[in-house]
């Protein structure tokens, strides 16, 4: 989550002007308040975040401290395969974050059948690792999704058009989940051997090995 400050300020000779910041971090914008009330002729803050939903000072520490029970810093890894032989996919999704002042890895795969292509797989992939996001409750979030497909990442930002309606469907589900929880991707196209470790469980998913764990890592 980023929030930009909505700052009502008081002049020594009592002229009063309202300020407004660009969206920060949440810890980068309650530095930059304290700092601001240091000053001792602040009216008012507020902060907005990117859904211009207000909130308070007190409304923001409660939400940090909350933060650190639940998983958060999250990096998603996604990636697709598709046999044309057997016209089954597997999707392979890896989830690094920290909870509770400790880091862990989250690992899963899935076989799926009635899939047309790689690119609808690696689609799959990624709406397959937002619901694991939901189920994990993760809200409120700004989170770091890295892929190796081209036209995932550019339909998605939307720097590519798309004329696939089946993929057109995918964006919609998955534009509608964030949504929901108040989430937003940073996407990032990575090359193939930075992508190995949702690689090879995607692939592992199409050989039918099942694939689910959860371990801390240093």
């Amino acid at each position: 989550m980023k929030l930009k400050i909505i700052w009502k300020y008081q002049t020594k000779k009592k002229y009063k002007i309202t300020l407004e910041t660009d969206l920060l971090e949440v810890k980068e914008a309650l530095m930059l308040a304290e700092d601001f009330e240091s000053t001792g002729r602040t009216r008012e803050i507020v902060f907005i975040d990117e859904y211009e939903t207000e909130w308070t000072k007190k409304q923001v520490l409660k939400y940090l401290k909350e933060l650190e029970e639940e998983p958060h810093n999250i990096i998603l890894l996604f990636d697709g395969g598709f046999d044309v032989a057997s016209f089954t996919s597997g999707i392979g999704v890896c989830l690094y974050f920290n909870q509770n002042g400790k880091s862990y890895r989250k690992r899963s795969n899935e076989k799926l059948d009635g899939l047309s292509s790689n690119n609808e797989a690696e689609f799959a992939a990624l709406e397959f690792a937002i619901l694991l996001l939901e189920e994990m409750n993760v809200k409120g979030q700004r989170i770091t999704v890295r892929g190796d497909s081209q036209v995932v990442i550019n339909q998605l930002q939307g720097d590519w058009p798309c004329f696939e309606e089946q993929h057109q469907k995918y964006i919609n589900r998955i534009e509608k989940k964030i949504k929901e929880s108040h989430i937003s991707l940073n996407l990032e196209l990575i090359k193939r051997t930075e992508n190995k470790e949702a690689h090879n469980l995607a692939t592992q998913a199409l050989k039918g090995n099942k694939i689910e764990s959860i371990i801390e890592v240093t």
